[in-house]
């Protein structure tokens, strides 16, 4: 029941912001005709963007001593942003199955990996959107208790996860409890590396930089222009959206995120919706574009190393 709701409500999502996006499709009609330099800018952005995500990937693994190389590792993520565009988060599953066939990394490794990252990155959306809500009010915009009370919650929850170890369940048994062992284990080694945390949310703010420069570029295109101190608040909200989105390629969440939050700090929902839309639209190529890049690279490896190499029957 729980996955026919969820792909119900995903449809559901999707189609509302087809129908409010095509009730204003005038507006976004001659950014894309039309397009400027601005519009290329944003794409270079976007790819700028992946790749530093993929490098908080690549600084995770290294520290849980995966030998998994750098530009290796950027294919593969490029491969999973193309693969999440289709449901049930295809492209993480192939991430997962990829290292584990070709670097012998148990899926529930995986896992302890990829939540870690996603833990650091609530920590250093919380700094930059609190820098932002902050700054846009001294620089004389307005200011948001909501966005800066959701950006003080995101710390205390990241900080509070990274403080402390998973509970131990004494009650699982055989491969649950192995897989268990397996990602506390790999969770633990990242706890015991601060240098991994600070690397890691080092990257992500540099990431918010540039995802923050998009953003006023993409709401430049609309005729609607703030500080930048502004879109470093709405740069974090893409992101927390794309953390807990269940829709293929976060459709519909990331958009009603990105709107929430600029109505948060006083734009209104048009402004907002339309400029995730366009962000959305280049997205998207740049995803098909980088991703079949990813595939072509990705896809030879995983079939040598299925041929060549038997499986490991750990989890």
């Amino acid at each position: 029941m729980r996955k026919l709701l969820r792909n119900v409500l995903s449809i559901l999502l999707v189609a509302l912001l087809f129908l409010l996006v095509w009730q204003r499709r005038h507006e976004l009609t001659p950014i894309f005709e039309d397009p400027s330099s601005d519009l290329l800018l944003l794409g270079a952005l976007i790819v700028i963007g992946h790749f530093l995500n993929s490098a908080e990937f690549w600084v995770v693994y290294r520290a849980t001593k995966v030998r998994i190389g750098f530009f290796e590792n950027w294919m593969v993520f490029t491969s999973g942003l193309l693969g999440n565009l289709l449901p049930g988060q295809m492209g993480t599953l192939y991430k997962f199955r990829y290292m584990k066939t070709v670097h012998h990394l148990p899926y529930a490794k995986s896992g302890s990996n990829y939540g870690a990252n996603l833990i650091i990155s609530l920590g250093s959306s919380a700094i930059v959107g609190i820098i932002g809500v902050c700054g846009n009010t001294v620089g004389g915009g307005s200011f948001s208790w909501v966005m800066l009370l959701c950006f003080v919650g995101l710390g205390i929850i990241c900080i509070a996860t990274l403080r402390f170890s998973l509970p131990t369940w004494k009650v699982l048994r055989g491969k649950p409890a192995k897989i268990f062992s397996t990602f506390s284990e790999g969770w633990d080694e990242i706890r015991r590396t601060p240098q991994t945390t600070f690397q890691v949310i080092a990257i992500d703010v540099v990431k918010y930089l540039v995802t923050a420069w998009r953003f006023q570029i993409a709401f430049g295109l609309l005729g609607y222009h703030q500080s930048f101190w502004y879109f470093l608040v709405i740069a974090p909200a893409a992101a927390i959206a794309g953390i807990i989105a269940f829709t293929p390629g976060g459709l519909g969440i990331r958009e009603l995120f990105v709107t929430g939050a600029a109505v948060a700090m006083g734009s209104s929902f048009d402004t907002g919706l339309l400029a995730a839309s366009t962000d959305r639209g280049v997205m998207l190529a740049s995803a098909v574009v980088l991703g079949s890049i990813g595939f072509l690279y990705s896809v030879p490896r995983l079939r040598r190393a299925t041929t060549t190499q038997p499986t490991p029957t750990d989890v």
